[in-house]
């Protein structure tokens, strides 16, 4: 059934967005300030990400034909803050360092999902869905990749690199 092949794709992309509020929320709970902001304005957006791919699954599961309407334009981002602060904050905590890491980790594979999923589809409602979300994560992707290029020096400033 067809129905079952979108349903999978859409618990996966459920469950990688869960992972990401993890992440972001675990990572704000250890910042102060604009870092912590951050962190929690990214777990807003994966938990309206998820919320969006819940109905969509309870709405699929309940029989209703796939349609565009359930996807809502955000609109453009703010970029994340990139002061010398913002990145020496991220740059010299390990436990933040690793979150930037993972969450690129999970917004490349949810990348790569959703494109996976809107190369497959057949009906032109769910390629729009799917490429919407891709783009919302690919922005979120390059994001986090400039937070990290950006705070690479205070991190290796910040470790002496002796054996544990």
């Amino acid at each position: 059934m067809a129905n079952e092949h979108i349903i999978d794709a859409i618990k996966i992309g459920m469950k990688g967005e869960y992972d990401s509020v993890t992440v972001y929320e675990n990572a704000a709970a250890a910042a102060e300030g604009a870092v912590r902001d951050f962190f929690l304005e990214r777990a807003g957006e994966e938990k309206r990400h998820y919320n969006w791919l819940l109905s969509y699954y309870k709405e699929v599961s309940a029989g209703k034909e796939p349609g565009k309407d359930l996807v809502r334009d955000e609109g453009p981002a703010d970029s994340p803050i990139m002061t010398p602060d913002f990145l020496k904050r991220i740059g010299t905590s390990k436990q933040l360092s690793a979150a930037i890491a993972t969450a690129i980790l999970l917004e490349a594979t949810s990348v790569r999902h959703y494109q996976k999923c809107a190369e497959e589809s057949l009906h032109p409602a769910l390629v729009y869905f799917y490429e919407k979300l891709a783009a919302w994560e690919d922005r979120h992707y390059h994001d986090l990749l400039l937070i990290q290029e950006e705070s690479e020096r205070y991190f290796w400033d910040a470790n002496n690199w002796q054996p544990f």
